[in-house]
């Protein structure tokens, strides 16, 4: 019986390497499957560095680079394998088995400063935005006693048990309203004479709200519907590291996941993308977990990059309430472990279901607050004829 023989081993490695780094991360993993020389060359780790700049640019800034080379990462080929699939809500396995090695340890308490995050932002295939926040800012760790700068006069654990209680939000960027992007600043009536005049000083309020949607529909920007365009061309990478242990995952969905208009009439869009991260029902009583990023910007009218005005994330419950700071970093912890999938419909399809659940676990809260809501109603009711009747007749 004849063995195939590979004759990828008579090609010069120069030559190979050349081939090799015009090869995509899930090509470059098929070939290293295929034969030994292939895989000898796919571990050249100066293949996947060029690979992870390209698919994430922010790993080529200097600071990114010295977090992925380090031995805890274990290189740019482990953290493209871990960063590029996003996380598919219903592929998770629960932890039911306290004596499964595979069950992730669950941690009550998670250091801020073990994470770090790599952003990137795309436009029309560009990228637009690249950072890296190492560990999280205003952060109070509860089990560290080197935790971020506090207000001053207020003690160490009062801003530790203010970050615990209070709703996380990180923000990456946050601006304020600018002059010309406030409705009121823009197309605020005006209080001088000769402008009365052109209003008229007898107009009513209907003829006020006219001129006011015509000023409106003057104006291209708010004349037309960007949510198409953005949903098209916007993407995004949440990549966050754990330099601790070396691990990575992607908080994003890529594509948007909700395109909305935060104002009618300022311009400016608000664009959600995220995650359904599954954890213990000690953690959240549902057992899940959303992961939101929030984007809001102003599309510009010559079709460039958007103009941003916040970049931020944070972490709510099935119910959409915010979750308190210790608990959405144990939250990003259980995210470390989280299965994943290189097919987006897939994690599209896995968001569906968890809008699905959250649609039945919010009607059935209604559901409790309208009964109980109309058991005390009957109560004060039946109080309120009791002490009627005692009144008249006695």
């Amino acid at each position: 019986m004849e063995h195939p023989v590979c004759h990828l081993n008579d090609i010069n490695g120069d030559v190979l390497g050349e081939i090799m780094a015009r090869f995509d991360g899930l090509t470059m993993a098929a070939a290293a499957c295929a034969c030994s020389g292939l895989r000898d060359a796919a571990r050249d780790q100066r293949l996947w560095r060029q690979l992870c700049h390209s698919t994430w640019p922010s790993t080529a800034l200097p600071e990114a680079g010295l977090l992925i080379s380090s031995a805890t990462i274990g290189g740019y080929d482990k953290f493209y394998a871990n960063s590029f699939p996003l996380i598919a809500h219903g592929k998770s396995i629960h932890c039911t088995d306290p004596k499964n090695f595979k069950c992730p340890e669950l941690k009550t308490q998670v250091s801020a400063s073990q994470f770090a995050s790599l952003i990137d932002i795309f436009y029309k295939k560009d990228c637009v935005f690249s950072k890296v926040m190492d560990g999280i800012p205003q952060a109070m760790d509860a089990n560290d006693d080197k935790g971020s700068e506090c207000t001053p006069n207020v003690s160490t654990d009062d801003c530790r048990r203010w970050y615990s209680n209070c709703p996380f939000k990180l923000e990456l960027l946050s601006l304020e309203n600018d002059e010309g992007t406030d409705f009121d600043g823009e197309f605020g009536y005006a209080d001088n004479e000769d402008e009365d005049q052109d209003l008229g000083h007898n107009a009513n309020d209907e003829e006020r709200r006219g001129l006011l949607a015509m000023a409106v529909a003057e104006n291209g920007n708010l004349r037309q519907d960007y949510s198409k365009e953005l949903e098209e061309n916007l993407r995004l990478s949440w990549v966050l590291l754990d330099k601790k242990n070396g691990t990575t995952v992607n908080l994003s969905s890529w594509k948007p996941l909700l395109v909305q208009r935060s104002w009618p009439f300022n311009g400016d869009y608000v664009l959600h993308f995220g995650s359904i991260i599954p954890v213990e029902e000690s953690l959240l009583h549902h057992k899940l977990a959303k992961c939101k990023i929030i984007i809001r910007c102003k599309p510009t009218e010559s079709g460039g990059r958007p103009n941003w005005k916040e970049i931020s994330m944070q972490i709510e419950d099935i119910t959409g309430a915010s979750v308190g700071g210790s608990k959405s970093l144990v939250v990003l912890n259980h995210a470390l472990d989280c299965l994943r999938s290189t097919n987006h419909l897939e994690v599209e399809k896995g968001y569906r279901q968890y809008e699905k659940k959250q649609r039945e676990v919010m009607r059935k809260k209604e559901f409790q607050e309208s009964f109980i809501g109309g058991f005390f109603v009957s109560i004060e009711v039946a109080v309120f004829v009791t002490l009627c009747y005692f009144c008249l007749f006695f």
